[in-house]
């Protein structure tokens, strides 16, 4: 086993413990409280997604904020007029003050506990916004809505989700309709890249107590040596799947809080294969690590993570890579 190796199998307990994670922090029972930016772009899904958020805040201590993001679309007449004119109306601190009491009581935002939730209203396109918003704000997690009709939103090229899960610095929970607080069954499928341990270990500090969790892994049979997956598959062949595995499992499964099942199927399609695991298992919750890809040398959207977050048929968690010095 070559130092490279070590040092990475070594790793894998601190990446699960990391509230640094690099640049982007990763959420921790250990630390009291994480910001959480709560980002809603359509009226039928904010009730799900304010949900689910409610249930983060009450049992994981999370601080949220707010935006409501108006993206005029480009085949309304005189978009760019409409656009200015929202924008133009906004400045004006007491006509921001109207309109966003107004956009609270509309998203039933207005009453209880989510009345003291900061609240604002940004117009522009969606992903580069949220992305913004969760910079600005320090955000370390991103909560929006799962269009569920995602295959008809890809074919007119609206796939916000997927959007802004390829520019945001952190991870983006999408928020299924169904999904109405805490996840209690997850699916977290792992290649052991650093950023699917990051995505599972992040899915079990979100999970219900009392929930169950089921690491899948997929062998694919051939690996991109220029991905991270490359990192996974050389600790794979020092360790084998089912010890490391285990070895994931103990780690996430130590409080006893959550029961936590391993699976492993190869020589297969991941994403069909992930795909196919979740419609037997019918999970609240998918999670992947999405990758960056060095030879590009700049961050993608995993096709894995594309494919799960495409579906539209589960709530879905996508942790980002590291970013590069």
């Amino acid at each position: 086993m070559n130092s490279t190796t070590k040092d990475y199998i070594d790793e894998l307990d601190a990446l699960l413990d990391d509230t640094s994670g690099g640049s982007e922090p990763l959420v921790s029972d250990a630390v009291p409280g994480f910001h959480m930016l709560v980002a809603l772009t359509d009226d039928d899904r904010a009730a799900a997604t304010t949900e689910v958020a409610r249930a983060l805040k009450e049992h994981k201590h999370a601080a949220p904020y707010v935006v409501y993001v108006i993206e005029v679309s480009a085949s309304v007449p005189e978009a760019t007029l409409v656009t200015v004119d929202l924008e133009d109306e906004l400045r004006n601190a007491e006509q921001r003050a109207v309109t966003e009491a107004r956009m609270k009581t509309v998203l039933h935002l207005d009453v209880g506990d989510e009345a003291t939730w900061p609240f604002r209203i940004e117009v522009g396109n969606v992903a580069a916004v949220v992305a913004e918003q969760a910079r600005t704000q320090g955000a370390e997690l991103i909560v929006m809505g799962l269009n569920r009709h995602a295959a008809v939103s890809r074919a007119i090229g609206r796939d916000t989700v997927r959007q802004v899960m390829g520019v945001a610095g952190v991870p983006v929970l999408a928020v299924r309709d169904s999904l109405l607080g805490l996840p209690k069954r997850v699916v977290a499928a792992v290649d052991f890249s650093r950023a699917s341990i990051r995505a599972a270990g992040l899915a079990r500090r979100l999970i219900a107590d009392g929930g169950e969790m089921h690491l899948l892994f997929v062998d694919p049979g051939i690996v991109d040596s220029g991905s991270e997956s490359s990192d996974g598959a050389r600790l794979i062949q020092s360790k084998g799947v089912d010890a490391a595995l285990s070895e994931l499992r103990d780690v996430l499964e130590s409080d006893g809080k959550v029961t936590i099942h391993t699976t492993v199927l190869h020589n297969g399609n991941p994403a069909a294969e992930i795909i196919r695991f979740c419609e037997n298992l019918s999970p609240d919750l998918v999670t992947v690590g999405s990758q960056r890809h060095r030879f590009l040398d700049r961050m993608l959207l995993g096709s894995t993570a594309r494919a799960i977050a495409a579906t539209g048929k589960w709530s879905v968690l996508v942790t980002p890579p590291l970013r590069a010095p």
